[in-house]
């Protein structure tokens, strides 16, 4: 042995222990090099590589150690067993995770086989250290598998991905809402401009040619479509400074996603619109078809000559998209499979027949500019509504105090009676007094336009000045607003009169759930009604001011603003840049859930989208949606895989549903994640770029990926986490109620999917299959515990340990086996040593049950102060044999049955935290092997009940198996407080492997 190879071996083995493995693989390099006939070097590379994820050098450095040791094996034994069980796993893992080819494999065959022979007959022999139980795991367990399988892993993989990417990754509620926000309420955001109040413009002019084809941006969910309009405006402006060679180059990508079939089909009508708006001169023509887009956008009621254009529009785009193929403007394109729902929803609106006078009954104007009804709110909304009026207060306060003593009296609050001497004392002396009148004057810092005071009175919108004269009695009315800021009695009538008589609801607000009894009392068809159309007018305007010498920054700052200048002026623009974009913009129309239909694309599932259509998005703006589908995690996970690799790319969302519930970001962000905001960075390979979430918007975008090993969570670190999140998972925290409840609905399919994610991030494959076979063993020991308080969790949480002890994971087995079969071929990582005896493989196995149920019991669906709301995404449910218990032996017992309560017994229950469609009065879908109900579920008589997760009520009476019908073919000891005790089992191992 070279005395500097000696050295260097040394100052490896350093490094190893410090867990700096590709520095340590450096140095047994450079050993190897200094005395290449030594096979201790290589075996401690290979141990190295091993280690840091990097299976085919380690395979490379085994079989050049064994290579040296071939002559000889009986004069180093146990670095020949050593080798061969390293050996193993690594071309477990490799192959799992793409590293190691079959081509490798064929080649290499030879040597693998007399590594793996020689080290079997020494054990045999006695004569090594290792365990004839290692032998028996690695090879004959797990690579006699995979060997016996190679080919599938490459052929399987990408069918197994998209089998995973069709299984539901949320919790469903026991009865499916549909969800309808007609109008939007954000402040317009372009996203070649940054994020509200953030700016970062996306530098167009620099992108090299190949992103310059390939610009595409992605709104989910689109809602009323307002930010996709900015955006093409933005992206037309950009697109006029782009020298000609570039515009040839020039290609860019918007793809509108919602959830909501009823909202994409009235974002179509308002697109058709503005395709009619751009085939017309005709000045009046124009003026008819802007005011009725903007009374589709934002109006409850509309004159009957926009009700007929509406109507018009309606006909001809359901007459559009049942032609085949579909004939829409080039730039236009709807997904084939959101058009059934879609051309459904159109046909409603033009059928549909109500009353103007109970539309505008029903019609609450809730204008942002008067304080809302405090007796409404809950704790949280009423804490937080008290802090922004203190903090307004405070504003106002320092204004006065800047504002010069001429400026006070001008505006009104300082009386011109006061002597200019005694000025600044009586504004002192009445400063509490002076910022009431002030803010009555200006609500929230802005200016109270005339056409609130008209909107309040009449509930429509002021038609543009052109078409006045259509409408009896408004022009009068106008010229009364202007002059006395309220109408008289007759005035007031004979324009309501005349809207009552002449005009016609808005049919794009209406939805078919609307007529629903248990939903909405009454079940008449009306919706609520409740908005501040005349705020997203104020939006318009400010967004039309963004540029140029009189741009502005603040909203309401004239009491001339007019809803139908402002909408006019945005809806010229976006049909302007529509039609100077035609042959270089594709607008995709796409209905489905965010991350769902995003990670049908990352799996190549989208067969229904065009095979041209961007998989990756250079921004994307998500809305409020994270809100409602377990926040920064399911979009960290399921979202950023699908931005693009630049620097200007990024994607944005904003909290609204729940914001008052959290004390601050770092709290939201937690909640979770179970991490802060600057800790996401090195666990999930994401930077947030502006965290502040509550207040503003959070900002995120992807890291070069993988990351080195260096710059991420130590394997301490990540078990730990990785159990927080997983105990949390299956056993989640009950939540506040109203606009304080945190929907956290991610299920076991979430998790795994948040494995895979982490892989594709750099942790190395054994330390996800390390942790993932402590929980198919059963049960794991730890010393952390579920959150039991209520949603948000305290960021204190994390510090928070129990005694160790063994916690129960057989509950959630089968569920496992469901995933685990459905994504075989797919996971990155190899588990074919760690998979229990009674597993199926085979996703073909995992089939489509349906049972026919009954409810125990109604949930009410009137109140959102209600904890027990049937549209909260909370259902699990429980399979068991009935001969053995009954549903509330496992619902009423789950939290100690976790701790180790030895009874039921593992094997006589399980529970799903993922299903397929859930109506908790009708029926109920799920996914399990088709194997284990026939051979063993239908003999031992199991049934199957529906229940809460956070509650424990049971929502379904049980239905034993013979009523279940097949309906479809498939298509550990970690997280311990001391540090380093988490994997000491693991890392001792490791350790042994140095010579």
């Amino acid at each position: 042995m070279s005395q500097d190879a000696s050295a260097l071996k040394e100052r490896g083995n350093e490094l190893f222990k410090a867990r700096k493995m590709s520095e340590a693989a450096s140095y047994y390099e450079k050993a190897e090099k200094a005395d290449p006939s030594s096979p201790v070097y290589p075996s401690n590379l290979s141990a190295a590589l091993y280690e840091a994820g990097d299976y085919s050098r380690c395979v490379d450095a085994v079989l050049r150690s064994w290579k040296l040791l071939e002559t000889c094996p009986e004069a180093q034994p146990d670095l020949v067993a050593k080798l061969s069980v390293r050996l193993a796993k690594a071309l477990c893992h490799g192959v799992s995770a793409r590293a190691i080819t079959h081509d490798l494999v064929t080649r290499r065959h030879d040597e693998i086989w007399k590594l793996q022979d020689c080290a079997t007959k020494l054990t045999a022999q006695g004569k090594t250290k290792k365990p004839d139980d290692d032998f028996t795991r690695v090879w004959d367990d797990s690579w006699i598998h995979i060997e016996s399988d190679l080919k599938s892993y490459n052929e399987k993989r990408e069918a197994c991905l998209q089998g995973l990417s069709r299984l539901p990754m949320f919790c469903k509620p026991l009865a499916q809402e549909e969800l309808y926000f007609s109008i939007g309420h954000d402040p317009i955001i372009d996203l070649t401009a940054g994020w509200l109040n953030h700016p970062h413009p996306l530098a167009i002019d620099v992108l090299p040619r190949e992103k310059l084809s390939k610009l595409a941006f992605l709104f989910g969910g689109v809602g009323d479509g307002r930010h996709a309009l900015a955006t093409v405006c933005g992206l037309h402006a950009a697109y006029k400074n782009l020298s000609k060679t570039k515009r040839r180059i020039f290609r860019a990508h918007f793809t509108l996603l919602d959830i909501d079939h009823s909202m994409l089909a009235r974002d179509l009508c308002m697109l058709l619109l503005l395709h009619q708006l751009n085939s017309t001169s005709n000045a009046t023509i124009r003026t008819e078809i802007k005011a009725t887009i903007m009374y589709t956008f934002i109006g409850a009621v509309m004159p009957s000559y926009c009700y007929e254009r509406l109507q018009t529009i309606i006909g001809d785009l359901r007459r559009r998209l049942t032609a085949t193929p579909p004939e829409l403007p080039p730039w236009l394109h709807v997904v084939p499979e959101s058009i059934p729902a879609i051309t459904k929803t159109l046909e409603h609106w033009s059928k549909l027949k109500k009353s103007t006078s109970r539309t505008l009954e029903i019609h609450r104007y809730m204008s942002r500019l008067n304080p809302p009804d405090v007796s409404r709110m809950g704790a949280d909304e009423t804490r937080r509504w008290n802090m922004f009026i203190t903090q307004e207060r405070e504003k106002t306060k320092n204004f006065l105090h800047s504002a010069t003593d001429a400026d006070l009296v001008k505006i009104g609050v300082i009386p011109e009676t006061v002597h200019p001497s005694r000025r600044r004392g009586y504004l002192l002396e009445n400063m509490e007094s002076a910022v009431d009148d002030y803010q009555k004057m200006y609500p929230f810092g802005q200016v109270r336009p005339i056409e609130d005071l008209w909107y309040q009175e009449l509930k429509v919108l002021l038609p543009p000045e052109e078409l006045r004269s259509r409408h009896p009695g408004f022009d009068n009315a106008w010229e009364t607003i202007v002059t006395k800021k309220e109408l008289d009695r007759t005035i007031r009538r004979e324009a309501l009169t005349h809207i009552n008589e002449e005009w016609k609801p808005n049919v794009t607000l209406f939805a078919p759930k609307y007529f629903d009894p248990q939903r909405y009392p009454g079940g008449d068809g009306y919706p609520p009604l409740d908005a501040d159309v005349l705020e997203t007018a104020a939006c318009i305007d400010l967004f039309n001011s963004r540029t140029g010498p009189n741009a502005r920054k603040q909203a309401r700052d004239s009491i001339w603003i007019l809803a139908s200048e402002a909408c006019g002026a945005f809806f010229e623009e976006a049909s302007a840049a529509l039609k100077a974009l035609a042959d270089r913009i594709t607008l995709e129309v796409l209905c489905g859930g965010l991350s769902e239909e995003l990670y049908k694309m990352h799996a190549k599932a989208d067969t229904a989208r065009p095979k041209e259509f961007p998989r990756k998005y250079t921004r994307m703006w998500l809305s409020n949606v994270p809100d409602y589908v377990h926040g920064p995690m399911n979009t960290i996970v399921y979202n950023i895989p699908n931005v693009q690799d630049d620097p200007q790319a990024a994607l944005a969302f904003n909290s609204l549903a729940n914001v008052g519930a959290f004390v601050d970001d770092d709290e939201y962000f937690h909640t979770y994640t179970l991490l802060t905001p600057p800790e996401i960075r090195r666990y999930l390979g994401c930077q947030v770029m502006h965290p502040k979430v509550t207040t503003e918007v959070a900002v995120l975008r992807p890291l070069a990926l993988s990351r080195p090993l260096t710059e991420l969570a130590t394997q301490d670190e990540l078990k730990t986490w990785l159990t927080r999140v997983l105990f949390n998972t299956v056993l989640p925290a009950r939540s506040k109620m109203g606009m304080s409840k945190v929907h956290v609905p991610h299920n076991l399919v979430a998790f795994f999917g948040l494995l895979l994610y982490l892989h594709g991030v750099g942790y190395p494959s054994h330390w996800l299959c390390e942790l993932l076979a402590r929980i198919l063993s059963g049960s794991v020991h730890s010393d952390l515990a579920p959150f039991r308080g209520e949603y948000p969790m305290p960021i204190s949480e994390r510090a928070r340990r129990v005694q160790p002890r063994r916690v129960r994971t057989d509950p959630w087995l089968v569920e496992l086996e469901t995933i685990i079969a459905t994504a075989y071929y797919a996971l990155p990582f190899s588990l074919a040593g760690a998979i229990p005896d009674d597993f199926s493989r085979d996703p073909c196995d995992i089939v489509v049950w349906e049972v026919q149920v009954k409810p125990t019991r109604l949930f009410s669906t009137q109140s959102m102060f209600n904890p027990v709301s049937p549209y909260d995404f909370r259902t699990h449910l429980l399979f068991y044999r009935s001969d053995l218990m009954g549903p509330p032996a496992v619902i009423n017992h789950l939290a100690s049955i976790f701790e180790g309560k030895a009874s039921p017994a593992p094997g006589t229950f399980f529970i799903l935290t993922s299903q397929e469609h859930v109506q908790y009065e009708t029926s109920i879908r799920f996914r399990l092997s088709r194997r284990r109900v026939e051979l063993k579920m239908r003999k031992e008589k199991w049934s199957m009940v529906a229940y809460r997760n956070d509650s424990g009520h049971q929502a379904t009476v049980p239905v034993a198996i013979e009523h279940w019908a097949l309906i479809a073919d498939s298509d550990g000891d970690f997280g311990l407080s001391e540090p380093g005790l988490a994997s000491r089992t693991a890392y001792e191992s490791a350790l042994e492997e140095l010579d």
